[in-house]
């Protein structure tokens, strides 16, 4: 009986061991078969589990920043390659802007008029030339994000919608004025897809930038400002004249090129506004020494000076107009030139 009971025990016990977990970091007791003890009679140690937990735990991580390190590096890629096209579109546009303008006071050498007319003509491509070699130079500093070249931005965008009517002047002509319409058009078809690219890149909110802007006609911080606050304020009346005109003009039925003659003066002018506007912007933050805003009052300084010289032509005296005109070249030439000065010496 006594033995009966100690087999018993024996195999209690030997069911109980092989009964254990692998991972318990207990030896199961061996059966009976040789070949059964290989599987179930491997100790584990708890150790080994522990170092292999974390062990994984730091792959996980390092698996991680590898992949947000790559993300990180596509993105910038990305950005990368879309600023790239950005400034090429602007310096290609900028180029044929340029070549517009050059074209326009070619063709009105020896003209009935003289050179007043096709000077004027030329500074509105000039200064989207101009203009467009800005937001070029700011897309490759990365500075597309800042009010002063999403407001050049959304004042250039409307001369280029204005130039595209253009292409109405240009259809059917065979002089060379005529064939300066083409490249005037294409220029502001090629110009529109690097400014909102970069306007949108630069995080632009359309209805914020536009309120913005409008609050910027009616302040000012300082005799700079206020100055260039009453340019932009002569530059904008003369804008809504030209929309009253073409507005007429619909009513009365006139023809498309008709039309299309005024869009370019009105497209000149809206784009002379928003310079004006930012360089007012610049003068209260007493930001003039910038490289930005000493070409903007360049460029300023030449669109105003072919203005008075423009008027003084066509009427023939030095009207109010033409003083006005003439009073801002001098007063932007001048900040241009003192903004230089201060520049070098710092």
């Amino acid at each position: 009986r006594n033995n009966v009971m100690k087999i018993a025990g024996i195999l209690f016990l030997l069911a109980a061991g092989s009964s254990l977990p692998a991972t318990s970091g207990f030896t199961s007791i061996a059966p009976i078969s040789g070949t059964a003890s290989r599987v179930v009679g491997v100790k584990s140690s708890p150790v080994g589990n522990i170092n292999h937990v974390r062990s994984s735990q730091q792959i996980v991580p390092s698996l991680a920043t590898r992949t947000s390190s790559s993300t990180t590096r596509m993105a910038t890629d990305d950005d990368d390659s879309v600023t790239k096209r950005i400034g090429f579109g602007h310096s290609l546009s900028s180029f044929l802007f340029v070549a517009t303008a050059l074209g326009i006071c070619y063709n009105g050498i020896g003209g009935p008029v003289g050179l007043g007319l096709p000077l004027y003509a030329a500074s509105g491509p000039y200064l989207a030339a101009g203009v467009s070699s800005t937001l070029e130079s700011a897309a490759s500093a990365g500075r597309l994000g800042s009010d002063t070249y999403k407001r050049l931005a959304l004042f250039l965008t409307e001369f280029n919608l204005c130039g595209l009517t253009t292409i109405l002047l240009a259809i059917g002509g065979t002089t060379l004025r005529q064939q300066l319409f083409y490249v005037l058009s294409l220029a502001s078809l090629l110009s529109l897809s690097p400014t909102l690219a970069g306007y949108k890149n630069g995080g632009g909110k359309l209805f914020g930038d536009i309120g913005g802007v409008i609050k910027e006609f009616f302040t000012c911080k300082n005799l700079n400002g206020f100055i260039y606050l009453g340019g932009t304020w002569f530059v904008a009346a003369l804008k809504v004249l030209k929309i009253v005109d073409i507005v007429n003009l619909v009513i009365e039925g006139n023809p498309a090129k008709t039309l299309a003659t005024r869009a370019v003066r009105l497209g000149r002018l809206a784009l002379l506004t928003g310079t004006m506007l930012v360089l007012k912007s610049a003068a209260d933050r007493d930001r003039l020494e910038g490289t930005t805003f000493i070409d903007l009052n360049i460029l300023s300084s030449a669109v105003f000076g072919c203005m008075a010289f423009y008027i003084k032509t066509i009427r023939g005296a030095l009207t109010p107009l033409v003083y006005a005109s003439a009073g801002f070249s001098a007063f932007t030439a001048l900040n241009a030139i003192n903004s230089m000065i201060k520049k070098s010496k710092k």
